[in-house]
């Protein structure tokens, strides 16, 4: 059943972005942004949710591709991979990415940072930024988070809001 809700989840999350790519406003990629963003991993028996921020920089390379850092801070407040039940996490990533048009960006991330109750931990996935306006985007991400203070690893699917000044 779980693997049936990821596969729902992951194809959800792009059929999104594939439509709705070509009723945006035209919007570039470069510069700061910030946001907010909800996440799960749905893991089994409950639900493994966590809410957090997000904060970065893009910068246009050439022909569509764009370079980026970010940093996030997010509160897991029913984790069953630490032994308190609850952690806070902090990440520091890198991002590149191809700009497909002015209004949606696909991007690989990859970063390490720590998780209370875990220590040290890395994560890498894939997602994607569609500009709803010439300030907003939605963002949705799929990332595999690891670490050695972990009881096991997990894909976190997440969902966010963001600005961009």
């Amino acid at each position: 059943m779980s693997s049936n809700l990821r596969k729902f989840a992951t194809a959800a999350t792009f059929a999104l972005f594939a439509g709705a790519a070509t009723t945006a406003t035209a919007q570039s990629h470069d510069g700061f942004y910030a946001g907010a963003l909800i996440q799960n991993d749905f893991s089994v028996p409950y639900l493994d949710g966590a809410l957090g921020v997000f904060a970065g920089y893009n910068y246009g390379v050439s022909s569509g591709f764009v370079l980026g850092a970010e940093v996030e801070a997010q509160y897991d407040w029913a984790t069953n991979v630490v032994p308190a039940g609850s952690a806070f996490t902090g990440l520091a990533n890198v991002r590149a990415g191809y700009a497909l048009g002015n209004d949606f960006l696909l991007y690989g991330k990859v970063g390490a940072g720590v998780m209370t109750g875990a220590g040290f931990i890395y994560n890498y996935g894939i997602g994607g930024d569609l500009s709803v306006s010439d300030k907003y985007l939605l963002r949705g991400e799929i990332m595999r988070v690891s670490g050695t203070g972990m009881a096991r690893s997990r894909t976190d699917f997440k969902f966010g809001v963001g600005y961009q000044f």
